[in-house]
């Protein structure tokens, strides 16, 4: 994510979720900014969030574990995680590192959404 974790412009509200949209490539430090937007929103009560990959070129193994770390503080916090617009590239390595068994991922961010407002019409990939 370009902008800092304060900053919104990366961030959208959609009904009770917030949708993260990082972009680039995500080892260490976009990661780090990833998380950082994550705890600033579980802090103020959030709880649904849908991660949109669809501008994220590459997503390292750096990046993968800080991933796993924010989907279990929103575990531990009752709240419920979704991704959507993965390139096939990511995809794969979630799928390698066993992610796509542990959260819902989904074409886009519409299709997140609805499943996230309770819908469960989404499609996943």
């Amino acid at each position: 994510m370009q902008n800092k974790p304060n900053d919104n412009n990366n961030v959208k509200k959609r009904g009770d979720c917030a949708v993260l949209y990082p972009d680039g490539y995500i080892n260490d430090i976009e990661g780090e900014k990833l998380e950082g937007v994550c705890d600033e929103l579980l802090q103020k009560g959030c709880r649904k969030f849908v991660i949109d990959f669809s501008n994220t070129d590459i997503i390292n193994s750096i990046g993968i574990s800080i991933i796993i770390g924010v989907i279990q503080k929103v575990r531990d916090k009752n709240g419920a995680i979704f991704l959507s617009g993965l390139k096939k590239v990511n995809y794969d390595i979630f799928n390698i590192v066993g992610l796509t068994k542990q959260i819902s991922v989904f074409k886009d961010e519409q299709e997140a959404l609805l499943w996230a407002s309770g819908d469960n019409k989404g499609v996943l990939m």
